[in-house]
């Protein structure tokens, strides 16, 4: 799936949340400050919703003015949980969620890369490849967000089997953010 497929989605998303692109210049400068060039897919992500998206994916660092410090945020919570493994040199982090999970792709896997992900905490010595593309990543957060307004719209706050539904969507959330199955069935 590329990015061009999810416009249909996106529409349920935005009519609600002003989109901040990038723009071509910012995008360019980001690459050279960087020496990388971006994959096609992740520039796309720039240009429509780089500085931010109103709602979608708040309380995650994964905007334009995020993207200098990720980096080196991602590096230090490998230190701090004494993970095993550096960051691969082509790593671009391109997203960090409350300072405990990060995201990121290699530079070396196409224009529509696979994307890998730490949570802090997790077992497993190695990163977990999350996603198959960055745009499945995209997908899913997409999905993620509307599935939490639907929880939201349906009243679900509003007695004990809403929020049951709503313990389950978060806990299924952060296992999905963590790449781990942390479903309550």
């Amino acid at each position: 799936m590329s990015i061009c497929n999810l416009p249909a989605r996106l529409n349920l998303i935005f009519n609600d949340n002003p989109l901040s692109p990038c723009s071509d210049l910012e995008i360019i400068q980001l690459e050279r400050q960087r020496g990388i060039k971006l994959p096609s897919t992740y520039k796309d992500f720039l240009k429509m919703m780089g500085h931010g998206a109103g709602k979608f994916l708040r309380g995650s660092d994964c905007f334009y003015q995020h993207l200098p410090q990720i980096q080196e945020w991602a590096k230090q919570l490998l230190v701090e949980n004494d993970f095993p493994q550096a960051l691969p040199e082509d790593a671009f982090v391109f997203f960090m969620h409350q300072g405990y999970q990060f995201s990121f792709f290699r530079l070396s896997e196409g224009d529509n890369p696979p994307t890998y992900s730490y949570c802090e905490g997790q077992e497993q010595p190695d990163f977990v490849k999350s996603h198959d593309q960055f745009s499945d990543f995209l997908s899913v957060e997409i999905n993620l967000y509307l599935q939490s307004l639907m929880l939201i719209e349906g009243s679900a706050f509003n007695n004990i089997r809403g929020r049951a539904s709503s313990t389950a969507f978060l806990v299924k959330r952060l296992g999905t953010r963590c790449g781990r199955d942390l479903s309550l069935s």
